[in-house]
């Protein structure tokens, strides 16, 4: 990559967005990486499923789709990354939506092909036969991805980069003659850079709004639930049922939700959460003998329109990287995003997600 003369760019976050653009940044120049938490805090709480389909428009589904496919070149380069891909298969719509999804993935080029009740209990031998849909669509390139591991695992990568990481809380933005040139931390430090990204999920809207710049942002409450581990191999991919989406991470946890984000809490989110684990008992052949342990409530930074928000913030040397989908998206995002403040040169792809949409 031919860089420009910047010699400190600062990413605010430590999520999965922010730890694959420092990750793609450190081989070029120096980064420092701002966050309190390593790993996020919407990542960890993630369903992390790795996927094209969930799209409303075929740019974003060309996105997303390139996105899967540097992930696994990232996977080819960092071998210990957490990622397994195992497919998916939806079964969540109604019949009349899926035949819709059916034409539309069809006219976008996707991958994937229609499956009956017998096709689904071959892909998922574990699945109870009372569950199981007449017919679903499976997606043979998706994956899901261990998120907060990997964004350690990018961070610590990046580090033998002589990227360095400070665990602290940005609460503003250092200026020279109207150029962002440093972060504000919370200890009164200011953090000298010459570029500066902001991937801090929800925490980015406060940011920005120090600057006057309003980022439509809001945060959606997703409930996860999460068994003991089990030593069984019980969901190969990420199966999305009606009312029930479950996938088995690589250390053995069945993950569930509701919806594939996590579905609402409740006024009793315990309750809530042991109510969905029953349903998963019944779900799965065995199911009698999982234990449950915990369930998370993540919130979602989710952009008014759908849409990720990347690229330019309309303040000089400041950038934006805000998204629902981040574990998707986070491996295009940070090859583009830091090619854009290396070199000047915009991916096209990046024209449809900038802030000044929204003006």
């Amino acid at each position: 990559m031919c860089t420009a003369v910047l010699s400190n760019v600062v990413v605010v976050g430590g999520g999965i967005v922010g730890a694959s653009i420092a990750w793609h940044l450190a081989p070029h120049t120096n980064v420092t990486i701002i966050a309190e938490e390593i790993g996020g805090t919407a990542t960890p709480n993630s369903f992390a499923w790795v996927n094209a389909a969930s799209s409303e428009e075929q740019f974003y589904y060309d996105f997303r789709h390139r996105s899967l496919e540097r992930w696994r070149e990232i996977s080819h380069e960092l071998r210990d990354l957490p990622i397994h891909w195992g497919g998916a298969i939806n079964a969540y719509d109604s019949l009349e939506e899926l035949v819709e999804d059916e034409k539309t993935l069809t006219t976008w080029g996707s991958n994937f092909s229609r499956v009956n009740t017998t096709e689904i209990s071959h892909q998922e031998p574990k699945l109870s036969e009372s569950f199981l849909p007449n017919w679903g669509l499976s997606f043979p390139e998706d994956g899901a991805l261990e998120a907060h591991i990997a964004a350690r695992q990018l961070i610590a990568h990046a580090a033998e980069n002589n990227a360095k990481l400070k665990k602290a809380r940005a609460e503003g933005f250092h200026k020279t003659n109207g150029r962002v040139n440093g972060v504000i931390l919370s200890s009164g430090e200011v953090q000298v850079a010459d570029h500066v990204i902001v991937a801090a999920g929800l925490g980015s809207v406060s940011l920005l709004d120090s600057e006057n710049i309003t980022l439509p942002v809001t945060g959606k409450a997703g409930l996860l639930g999460n068994t003991k581990p089990t030593k069984q191999s019980l969901v190969k991919g990420v199966f999305n049922g009606l009312d029930l989406h479950v996938r088995q991470t690589l250390d053995g946890v069945l993950r569930f939700g509701t919806y594939f984000g996590g579905g609402d809490p409740g006024d009793d989110p315990e309750k809530t959460a042991l109510d969905l684990f029953a349903k998963l008992q019944k779900s799965i052949v065995g199911g009698e003998k999982l234990e449950f342990d915990h369930f998370t409530i993540g919130h979602r930074p989710t952009p008014e329109d759908g849409l990720p928000i990347l690229g330019p913030s309309g303040l000089d040397g400041l950038s934006i990287a805000v998204m629902h989908s981040g574990v998707t998206n986070a491996a295009l995002v940070g090859e583009l995003l830091s090619r854009q403040i290396l070199t000047g040169e915009t991916d096209p792809a990046l024209n449809d997600f900038r802030l000044d949409r929204f003006d």
